[in-house]
């Protein structure tokens, strides 16, 4: 409540909870070690496991809605899978990473960023799931986030920012935070 008090605990992965997404309509989103994305509904009395997505061979190190009613799960079977958040559906696959996803993002325009053990960030259109382009950073990519204007803020394993000129133009860093704050 508004109290700072526990509400409910969702419980039914098998393995570590790894990623968490939240619908626009209240559905929660988690991803699991245990190779599944759970789909959570509130009821009244509390959450309820209302959907299992399976099909990942590995762990799901991340989930992300687009606007356009597609959950992606990008897996260290180094796939993302693309879902329909309605009804569970598997819609498709986007391959093309050689190594584990650790990152999935989805701009306002549901360009999909996804970045990989492999060392690469990856768009993908929204729309049809075809790739769009492919930069080889210098070490695997753990983390994007997507700002004002398309900007794309990647951190990597050398505890670097880098911050890129989103969408079409995605083509050279703006900047590098690489210095540590003490």
């Amino acid at each position: 409540g508004e109290d700072g008090s526990h509400l409910d605990t969702l419980d039914a992965h098998t393995d570590f909870v790894t990623s968490l997404a939240f619908g626009w309509d209240g559905t929660v989103y988690t991803g699991s070690s245990d190779k599944t994305v759970h789909v959570w509904a509130d009821r009244a009395g509390g959450s309820r496991l209302i959907r299992t997505l399976e099909g990942h061979a590995h762990v799901v190190w991340s989930i992300a809605l687009g606007t356009n009613g597609k959950l992606y799960s990008g897996s260290a079977d180094t796939t993302i899978r693309v879902w329909s958040a309605v009804d569970g559906s598997h819609l498709g696959t986007l391959e093309g990473h050689t190594g584990a996803v650790y990152i999935v993002a989805v701009a306002a325009d549901d360009t999909v960023y996804t970045g990989s053990r492999d060392g690469t960030l990856r768009m993908w259109s929204g729309q049809d799931g075809l790739p769009m382009r492919t930069l080889q950073m210098d070490f695997a990519v753990l983390t994007i986030t997507i700002g004002a204007g398309n900007t794309v803020f990647i951190g990597d394993v050398k505890r670097r920012v880098s911050v890129w000129k989103g969408g079409a133009a995605l083509a050279r860093t703006l900047y590098t935070f690489a210095s540590r704050v003490s």
